[in-house]
């Protein structure tokens, strides 16, 4: 059996159709397209069909062979909360579930899905009565209904739904590690903290790709175009056009660099884990800028680290060739196919 991965971005659609071999994942599909229109943030309904005729194009020239799909949703969108519950058998934590997840959601109950994972049961000792933690996710129905029902129009069985980092960390980070994971969209940057494989914090930037290129553009006097080029080939290269370029774009990162500062120091005091953060590891459109690993890497005193979501990944050299370049593009799309 296979099963694609589908990522529907703000500027980008992502696609790749994994089949499991072994402990490996052979890639039979993948491609990427635009998104048109304004995309599943619109509410129109002709911008919903514009989508889905968009990924149904997609499959076709991508030569995607199963209709059988997981689901990404984005990150900005879902609620995703650690939660800590008192020592609880998993019928417990099941119906404990219920109530203790209103606090947490800024929607009525009736209004969302709601799921959670077990993240790890500490059991009692020295007198502690120990925990279960629990990660929280909640989706409004009504997003969740947009993407049934593109998935419906274009054919697709929807076989699992997902938060964008729940489907990235699967793909790019280690399993034996504690680590940031940074995903760098369009509109927003997504920040998590991933335990040994599991994700167990969760957050939204308000900033991303495109707030980097407007800074650009207002520098140097461009059009969005010309100043997207200058971000992708200068980028935090100190050494490039005097640096110009980097000076541009280091306020916005410092403002990001702060926010996973605060993630780390969140999940060392809040969540209490004995493992430190390890590392950084990079994901999305903006992850391949030059000079950013450097930065990044003197700004929080941690290695940095472009995930590559190929890693567990056997590829036909044809497909190789026409997109290895876009591989941080594709980290979503893959974890979330990895799903099986």
């Amino acid at each position: 059996m296979s099963v694609l991965g589908l990522d529907i971005g703000a500027k980008s659609i992502k696609v790749a159709q994994l089949e499991k071999r072994g402990d490996l994942f052979s890639l039979l599909a993948a491609g990427v397209t635009v998104t048109p229109g304004g995309g599943l943030d619109s509410e129109n309904e002709k911008d919903l069909n514009l989508v889905a005729e968009a990924v149904k194009k997609l499959l076709s020239d991508a030569k995607v062979t199963t209709q059988n799909a997981n689901v990404v949703l984005p990150e900005n969108k879902v609620i995703t909360r650690f939660v800590r519950l008192p020592y609880l058998t998993d019928q417990e934590v099941d119906s404990a579930i219920s109530w203790q997840a209103e606090p947490y959601i800024p929607i009525p109950l009736s209004e969302a899905n709601i799921s959670y994972q077990i993240l790890r049961r500490v059991d009692p000792a020295g007198g502690k009565p120990g925990s279960v933690e629990v990660l929280l996710v909640a989706a409004a129905k009504s997003l969740i209904q947009k993407y049934m029902k593109v998935a419906q129009i274009v054919g697709l069985n929807p076989l699992n739904m997902e938060t964008e980092l729940l489907a990235l960390q699967r793909s790019v980070a280690p399993q034996q590690q504690t680590v940031a994971l940074m995903d760098f969209g369009s509109s927003s940057t997504s920040v998590g903290i991933v335990r040994n494989g599991h994700l167990a914090l969760s957050y939204t930037v308000a900033t991303g790709g495109d707030a980097l290129t407007r800074v650009v553009a207002q520098t140097f006097n461009m059009d969005f175009a010309q100043a997207e080029q200058y971000k992708r080939t200068y980028g935090l290269d100190t050494d490039q056009v005097e640096g110009k370029v980097a000076q541009a774009l280091k306020p916005i990162f410092a403002g990001i660099v702060d926010e996973i500062k605060k993630a780390i120091q969140y999940y060392k005091t809040e969540i209490g884990d004995s493992n430190p953060v390890a590392a950084l590891v990079l994901a999305g459109g903006s992850s391949g800028l030059p000079g950013i690993t450097s930065f990044l890497t003197e700004s929080l005193g941690v290695e940095v680290l472009i995930g590559d979501p190929f890693s567990r990944i056997t590829k036909d050299q044809p497909l190789d060739k026409s997109f290895l370049a876009y591989a941080p593009m594709y980290g979503v799309a893959i974890g979330a196919a990895q799903n099986q």
